[in-house]
């Protein structure tokens, strides 16, 4: 009540003086606010003089006492507040000049310190109760509290525990608010969200992997796991056997080329910290069947009568459907063969041949398929045929009618019995005596006359003849290109022989010159121009049109000729191992580079239990098991595509070698990045190491010093596909073998 009295008789003290008298030194309540940190503060007044004349007094708005110091110093708790400031100022006698206030409102902002965080452990272990733990900084009793446990429920208990339906991979988030101190002032909010697995306690490993596969195409399959026991918290992995996997539940997997695969699921359960894991695997078998054999082997013949005293047949390979990379072979009936694909032939002596055309399929890998067929036909050469197949023509000259040609069928005996049959080069044909045909552009036609002979029953026999020949319907000066463009030409092969080509101008015409230079050293003036060429090797061939002094252009063209089939020799040699003489290296031998090699060995003689090992490596080397007679065949691809075979018969005299005093012991088996075979000298010696496939084909060796005593020998096969594989060491005259599996 005093301090009220005191403040009363100061206003008014104030007011008389401001009515009644102007004041030199003024009062100005006005004052600063300063943050020391975010609940402190200072208060910096706008007349900061230090007298006994200048009186502050401030009020802080939560009760605390009031305070008379020049720039006070205060802490809040969070919240709103008005601060209230008096300034009073007397003269040396203590007499009141002039006294002044203000209020002004601050507000406190509580700081977020708030960090959320949990911890979650399941009770007992390994079982599907999890117990959560708070373990949040900066989290108070009144602060507000959500879990959420990942499968759809929530908690608001500071520890809650917790038992899920299943086991699983759950996401548990914890999220921690303080309450807000007024209803515009910031919130506080700390959130934080952990993946808990959940497993249940396993004591017995009741897993069984199981698998069906279902067809749905030739080489798709679809793998259905069927695994009792199952979880989707398990570890699974597919192996198709080709080299490929997946972790997919049920997968689809191409297989990109028949043959035999070994499919395997394999299936690993979480188990309780000490505890042996749960591991299974489960394999079949899958045959990859080859895609339908849909090839038609099939061919013509005729016989050649413009070789005089010959019997020369050209064979034209009608097969469907076939391409230049299958596998052709023509027996013609005489202890001869051929790989071309049209071949011509000469019989020595005239008889009766059986002549057969085999074909194989070969996959895009440019694989030999089983896609395998074959033709023969019975034909007689030297039959009495004195047929002459010939035929001239003229152009008619009369205007506008230039591209009319007129044949004359002048084949001696002919007779209108007779089957013919003109073509025209143009696609167009004729079946008359003497035909006439109009061509619709200008060019280079070859025109071709084909006769067969009928008896006197009308039934066409194999009397035979066919003459082709060049027709030139020439341009007219007037739609000849441009000069540049009159010396383009094109190049076609002839069936007779690989190194004879034609050169055809694309334009034609009487009033031009033509000049051909081959490359070899030779030419030639005509339009067309048949050359063949001395040997294999690439040639500049140049054509130069001359029209005029100022018309003349050349165009050039490589030409390769490749390498003549009959001309190339091939065989092999065999060299044994010094130290294991039935691990043999096949060499290929032949007078022409090589560009692929394909071995096929095979047991004699040969039974329905036996099989053929076929490799495709270029000089391989190949160990046998057993003593006796193999027939080792070698198939070669040469540069340019011509395909060669050589077989021969080997002999392999012993066995091989054993004995009872080799000791070997072989780890890990499973293995899956090295084997290691131990083996014990009584002295110094090399160690000679090898692993074998499951075709006993070598795929790695190791060679080693060793020594008196224990030796460890230690070979990589991280880089093997998963199978059986043969480990042999090999030392002295000792050799031990032992089987062990590659896993993945």
């Amino acid at each position: 009540m005093k301090k009220h009295l005191q403040s009363l008789i100061i206003l008014c003290l104030l007011f008389s003086f401001q009515s009644n008298a102007q004041i030199a030194f003024p009062c100005n309540p006005q004052f600063g606010v300063q943050f020391l940190s975010p609940n402190t503060v200072k208060l910096n007044p706008a007349i900061i003089i230090d007298s006994p004349f200048v009186q502050h007094t401030w009020r802080f708005g939560d009760g605390s006492p009031a305070s008379n110091s020049i720039s006070p110093v205060h802490s809040y708790a969070p919240g709103t507040y008005t601060i209230h400031h008096l300034i009073t100022r007397t003269n040396p006698n203590y007499s009141l000049v002039c006294a002044d206030s203000l209020e002004q409102q601050i507000s406190i902002i509580q700081p977020c310190n708030l960090s959320a965080s949990f911890i979650g452990q399941p009770s007992p272990p390994n079982s599907l109760q999890v117990v959560f733990s708070n373990t949040s900084a900066g989290f108070s009793p009144g602060d507000s509290i959500r879990w959420t446990f990942g499968d759809g429920t929530v908690s608001f208990i500071n520890n809650p525990t917790h038992t899920y339906a299943a086991p699983g991979v759950y996401t548990v988030c914890l999220r921690i608010k303080k309450p807000q101190i007024t209803a515009t002032s910031i919130p506080c909010v700390s959130e934080v969200c952990i993946p808990i697995t959940v497993i249940p306690l396993t004591t017995t490993c009741n897993l069984q992997a199981y698998f069906s596969i279902d067809s749905l195409q030739q080489n798709v399959y679809h793998f259905n796991n069927q695994s009792p026991g199952y979880l989707p918290t398990d570890s699974i992995q597919w192996a198709f056997g080709d080299g490929t996997f997946s972790n997919a539940l049920n997968p689809t997997h191409t297989y990109t080329a028949p043959g035999t695969y070994t499919a395997c699921l394999r299936i690993i359960k979480y188990t309780a910290p000490g505890m042996p894991p749960c591991i299974r695997e489960y394999c079949k078998v899958i045959h990859v069947p080859a895609p339908p054999c849909n090839l038609i082997a099939n061919f013509t013949w005729y016989a050649d009568t413009t070789v005089s005293g010959m019997n020369v047949y050209h064979f034209t390979n009608t097969s469907a459907p076939v391409n230049a990379t299958d596998s052709i072979k023509w027996m013609f009936g005489d202890g001869t063969s051929s790989n071309a694909m049209n071949p011509n032939h000469v019989y020595a002596q005239p008889g009766t041949y059986t002549v057969c055309l085999r074909i194989i399929k070969r996959n895009n890998l440019g694989a030999l398929t089983n896609c395998i067929s074959e033709k023969c036909y019975t034909i007689t050469v030297g039959q009495q045929c004195n047929l002459n197949a010939n035929f001239t023509w003229y152009r008619d000259s009369t205007a506008g009618v230039i591209n009319t040609y007129h044949f004359t069928n002048t084949s001696a005996p002919v007779s209108s019995a007779d089957s013919i049959r003109w073509t025209f080069g143009d696609g167009t044909s004729s079946n008359q005596m003497h035909p006439n045909h109009v061509y619709a552009q200008p060019g280079t036609y070859i025109v071709c006359l084909r006769v067969q002979k009928r008896n006197s029953a009308g039934v066409l026999v194999n009397c035979i003849r066919e003459i082709c020949k060049t027709v030139i319907v020439p341009h007219p000066i007037n739609t000849l290109p441009p000069c540049t463009q009159l010396s383009k030409y094109t190049i076609s092969n002839t069936a007779a022989n690989p190194s004879t080509k034609i050169f055809t101008p694309d334009f034609i015409n009487p009033d031009i010159q033509y000049t051909w230079t081959f490359g070899d050293g030779t030419g030639a003036q005509t339009p067309i121009a048949s050359h063949t060429f001395p040997a294999p090797g690439y040639y500049t061939v140049c054509l130069t049109a001359f029209k005029n002094n100022n018309c003349a252009s050349t165009t050039c063209k490589s030409v390769y000729i490749a390498p003549n089939c009959n001309n190339i020799t091939l065989g092999f040699s065999e060299v044994p191992d010094s130290l294991v003489p039935n691990r043999i290296r096949f060499i290929a031998n032949s007078n022409n580079p090589i560009s692929n090699q394909s071995w096929k060995i095979t047991k004699l003689p040969v039974t329905l239990t036996g099989g053929t090992t076929t490799i495709n490596q270029m000089n391989p080397t190949y160990m046998f098991l057993d003593s006796g007679s193999y027939r080792v065949c070698l198939r070669v691809v040469f540069p340019g595509g011509c395909v060669k075979e050589y077989c021969r018969i080997i002999h392999i005299t012993q066995s091989m070698p054993t004995t009872s005093s080799c000791a070997m012991q072989v780890y890990p088996n499973p293995a899956s990045s090295t084997i290691n075979a131990a083996v014990i000298l009584t002295q110094p010696q090399l160690l000679y190491g090898y692993v074998y496939n499951s075709m006993n084909m070598q795929v790695t060796q190791k060679v080693q010093q060793g020594v008196v005593g224990n030796n460890i020998m230690s070979i990589p096969v991280y880089n093997l596909p998963a199978g059986i594989y043969t480990l042999r060491l090999v030392y002295g005259n000792h050799v031990c073998s032992s089987t062990f599996i590659k896993q993945y």
